[in-house]
C-alpha cells in the first residue's frame, strides 16, 4: 500500500533510487517558452535539481513535497539559505534570492491556485491507480485554464512492484483529455540494465505536453 508513511520511510532510509542529481534532459528539451515570472508548479518534487533549473529561467517556482528530509537536502545540496513559515498543516520554505519555494506537506492539502504551468516528472507515476483521477482533478484546480503541462510517464510490461507505476497511454489521455499529446519516448531497456527482467519486453519513458 503506497501511503504517505511509505514515502516518508523511503526518505528516512535513503531508498530514493528515483532521484536524479542532474537536470532532466526532457525538461531542457521540451519545456515551453513562457514569460519570465510565470508561475510553475512542481508536484511531489523531492529534491530535484529541476526546481533550480526552472527558477534560473526566471519563473516563480513552487514545489510541493511531503518529506521534510527531501526539503532540507534540496536546500543543503544547492547551498541555498531559506526562510520557513507555517500555513495551517503546511510549511512554506522560501529560498533567499531566488523565485523558488517548496511547500512541505500532503499535495492534497495544497490549495494555492493561478499557476501558468506544471512540470510533472515523478508525481503521476508515483500515485497508485485508484488515486490518479483525484490527483489530476486536484492539480487542474491549481492551474489556470490556459496552463501548459509537461508530463513524463512510464509504460512497461511484466511484473510491477512499483512505484514507479506503469501508466498506459490510454490512461494518460483518459485522465488529461484529448489536448494532451505525446512528444517523445525512449525504451529504457536499451539503456539501463536496472530496467531489464525476464518478464519485460519494453520499459518506455514517455513525454507528454499540453500546449494551449
Amino acid at each position: 500500500m503506497v501511503t504517505n508513511e511509505f514515502w516518508l520511510e523511503r526518505w528516512r532510509t535513503g531508498r530514493i533510487g528515483f532521484h536524479r542529481d542532474e537536470v532532466n534532459p526532457w525538461l531542457v528539451q521540451y519545456w515551453p517558452s513562457l514569460a519570465r515570472g510565470a508561475k510553475v508548479l512542481v508536484p511531489l518534487c523531492g529534491k530535484s535539481s529541476d526546481l533550480l533549473w526552472l527558477a534560473n529561467q526566471g519563473y516563480e517556482v513552487t514545489g510541493v513535497e511531503l518529506s521534510s528530509l527531501a526539503v532540507v537536502q534540496f536546500f543543503g545540496d544547492n547551498d541555498l539559505t531559506y526562510s520557513t513559515q507555517q500555513d495551517g498543516d503546511l510549511k512554506i520554505h522560501s529560498a533567499d534570492g531566488l523565485p523558488l519555494k517548496i511547500v512541505e506537506g500532503d499535495f492534497f492539502q495544497f490549495h494555492e491556485g493561478g499557476f501558468d504551468a506544471c512540470y510533472d516528472r515523478a508525481a503521476l507515476i508515483a500515485i497508485p491507480d485508484y488515486l490518479r483521477q483525484e490527483y489530476v482533478e486536484h492539480l487542474m484546480q491549481r492551474l489556470i485554464p490556459s496552463a501548459h503541462l509537461l508530463l513524463v510517464t512510464l509504460s512497461y510490461d511484466g511484473e510491477s512492484s512499483g512505484p514507479p507505476f506503469s501508466v498506459p497511454d490510454e490512461e494518460v489521455v483518459s485522465l488529461w483529455g484529448n489536448t494532451i499529446h505525446k512528444v517523445a519516448s525512449e525504451d529504457l531497456l536499451q539503456l539501463d540494465e536496472r530496467y531489464q527482467s525476464d518478464s519485460r519486453t519494453f520499459y518506455e519513458e514517455i513525454v507528454w505536453r499540453i500546449n494551449p
